[in-house]
Order: C-alpha cells, then structure tokens, then sequence
C-alpha cells in the first residue's frame, strides 16, 4: 500500500502573548455549558469543509464522558487562537487505552454532541474517528482535515500531553500537517530547546495556550457517578441526562 503524502507546510505562525488575550476575537458564539436539547443530526467529516483562510482548531479526546475542563481548553484555545472553527473529535478506539475499559464510541459520540447541540453554537462535533477502522491515530486525522481544506490548522491538547508526545503514532509527521495548541499554566512555558527534546521541531510549531488548570478527569468523574455523587457543576447538563438515561458508569 502507497503511503499518503506528506502534509505540505506553509509559513510559521506568530508567536501568540498571553497578554494579547483581551484582544483576540472569540468564536462567533460564547463556549459554555447549556441545558438538555434535541439532539440533531451530526456534523461529521463527510459533511466537513473548510476555506483555506479560516483558523481552524482540533480538541480530540476519549470524551468519556466530556466535562468541564474539556469546554474549559476549548473556551481557552478558541480564543488565543483566534479560531474560526473548533471542531471536537471523539476517539473512535484509543490505542493506548486497550489495557483499560472504554465506553463504546456511539455513546460517547452522542454524549458530545448532546453537549454541543445544547450549546447551540461554537463548536462542531466531528465523527471521523469513530467511523475510522483500526486504531485512531491522531496523524490519520490532521491528514483528513488537511484534505478537506483545513490549511491553517491546530491540534489543540493538555499540557500533559506534550511531554507525552514521543509515545504518539509518528509524532515528527503530525507536525507536518498541524501546530500543536498546548495548554500551560501563564508563566510556566517551556523554552523552545526544551520543546525540541521532546520531539525534533516542536519549538516552531508549538503555541502555548495560557490558562489556569481545572483539576478534573473523565475517571474521578466516572468514579463520583458510580458512588452516587452530584456532577452536575462538572459535566454539561446535557451528557449528564445521557448518562443517566442510558445507565452508564454503574
């Protein structure tokens, strides 16, 4: 099988200051958390397009289930950034968590868009890993978007995970088709030579996302449900009816 091409990349884009923030102009609606909707019909790749001009940013996850501090990066990245788009993108089946449990993607595919659609703007929901056969690789995905017109692209992410970058599926080939959006706490930026130990290049195609960190995770929430703990200051009104509708993390 020919390998897919690599990704053509255009010119460096400015460094972002975290004092500039005030000044960015927001996604075209406010990101939030809203109340249970009608769920409509999914945005998924197949229905994707982009202009070349638009600033499009990718939050991937597990979203098992999606909460707070997911809308949180989101709000955070789509304003440094300067987004037009920001497009959500479920794990169809997450590689590196075949050694644990994982709710099955069609339920965490409509939790998200049950939080999206409640929001009533904002964001899209993409299902492109999830109907993706065989291991979900961020890679594949930036390739795909790229394709569809998303020139000027980010993968937007945790801290954490930058430092986990090298344990990813062709980290150096990510960097091709998309900048990395990394979330820090202000002041705590790594140096560019640092960026590049970790992986050969990040330096330059990384931008810092400056916001104060929720301490929150999908399994001290699935974890608070099973006991029988309120979450709902935590997870969108939306997916928590989901959640209770469809008996999950029981």
């Amino acid at each position: 099988m020919a390998r897919p091409p690599r990704c053509r990349r255009g010119p460096a884009t400015r460094r972002l200051c975290p004092r500039q923030h005030r000044a960015h102009r927001p996604l075209r609606h406010p990101l939030g958390v809203g109340a249970l909707a009608p769920v409509t019909e999914l945005a998924g790749l197949s229905r994707l397009q982009f202009e070349p001009h638009e600033r499009v940013g990718a939050l991937g996850g597990t979203f098992d289930p999606l909460h707070r501090a997911h809308l949180h990066l989101a709000d955070a990245a789509a304003q440094a950034l300067e987004l037009d788009r920001l497009i959500l993108i479920p794990a169809g089946d997450p590689w590196r968590k075949h050694d644990r449990p994982v709710t099955p993607s069609t339920h965490r595919l409509a939790m998200t868009l049950a939080a999206v659609d409640a929001r009533q703007g904002g964001l899209e929901v993409s299902d492109i890993e999830v109907n993706r056969d065989g291991p979900t690789y961020t890679l594949d995905t930036v390739r795909a978007l790229r394709d569809r017109g998303a020139k000027q692209l980010w993968w937007i992410m945790g801290a954490d995970a930058v430092l986990d970058l090298p344990h990813w599926h062709r980290p150096n080939e990510i960097l091709t088709c998309a900048r990395i959006a990394a979330a820090v706490r202000p002041g705590a930026e790594l140096e560019r030579r640092q960026l590049d130990r970790i992986v050969p290049g990040l330096g330059r195609w990384l931008d810092w996302v400056p916001m104060e960190p929720i301490d929150l995770s999908a399994s001290e929430i699935r974890d608070r449900i099973r006991r029988g703990e309120d979450v709902a200051e935590d997870v969108p009104a939306a997916v928590l009816e989901y959640v209770r509708r469809h008996r999950l993390y029981l």
